[in-house]
Order: C-alpha cells, then sequence, then structure tokens
C-alpha cells in the first residue's frame, strides 16, 4: 500500500524485471546517487502530483519520477562544479566575495565515489522486501 506522501517502493521495486532493476541501479550507481537519495525525490515529486498518479506507480516514475531524479542529479552535478571552480578561485588567490557565481566556469568533477552495480542492485533488493 502506497504512503499518503510516498510512493509504494516495495511495490514499484518488485514491479521491475530483472533488466530494469539492473538499468536503474545503472543509472544511480553512474550518477552517483544513494537510493535513499533518489527516492526522496521522487516521493516529494508523488507527494506534490495530483492524486490521479498515486495508484499508477509505473506510469507516475516514467512520467514524472525519474525525469525528476534526473533534474536532481544534474543540479547536484552542477552544484559540486560550480564548488569546485569556487575553490579553484580561492585557492588561486581571489578572495571571499570577490567573484560571483555567474563568473564561475563549472569544472568538471571526478566522480565522489563509485559504488560497484552489485552493491547498489543489493540495496535495492533489500528495499523490494522492506515493509512501508
Amino acid at each position: 500500500m502506497a504512503d499518503p506522501t510516498g510512493l509504494d517502493w516495495p511495490g514499484y521495486l518488485c514491479s521491475l524485471d530483472e533488466e530494469a532493476g539492473r538499468a536503474l541501479a545503472i543509472w544511480l550507481a553512474a550518477e552517483e546517487l544513494k537510493i535513499g537519495e533518489f527516492m526522496e525525490v521522487v516521493d516529494r515529486a508523488y507527494a506534490a502530483a495530483p492524486t490521479a498518479w498515486q495508484s499508477q506507480s509505473r506510469l507516475f516514475m516514467t512520467e514524472m519520477g525519474q525525469p525528476t531524479a534526473e533534474a536532481y542529479a544534474r543540479r547536484k552535478h552542477r552544484f559540486a562544479s560550480l564548488v569546485g571552480a569556487l575553490e579553484e578561485a580561492l585557492l588561486s588567490g581571489a578572495m571571499a566575495g570577490d567573484v560571483s557565481p555567474q563568473e564561475l566556469r563549472p569544472l568538471p568533477t571526478p566522480p565522489m565515489h563509485t559504488r560497484p552495480i552489485a552493491q547498489v542492485i543489493a540495496t535495492l533488493e533489500r528495499a523490494r522486501r522492506r515493509q512501508t
């Protein structure tokens, strides 16, 4: 049963076949998102969505949940690259307040911590079994 403010995660995850579950795990690992972080972002979108979505978790994920999580991941990476650019400017001698965010050129950021796909899949499996 779905929580009034959140997606029925065990039900949704159990509805994924092995290939779809693996694709989700690969995407989460590539985007450096933790499963709990992903679930929280999607739950917030779910809570804000019209009630018609609450009985259609797969469709919701396709139409709203995944795009919301993708936008979140892009913002997270952009923020990290801007923080890196600010740190580089400060290390180069800029004083705090000398550089505005508009002046920064985002830097490519190295992966923070890549988790093995098998570990992400195992975490998804545990989330499937968890009762709400």
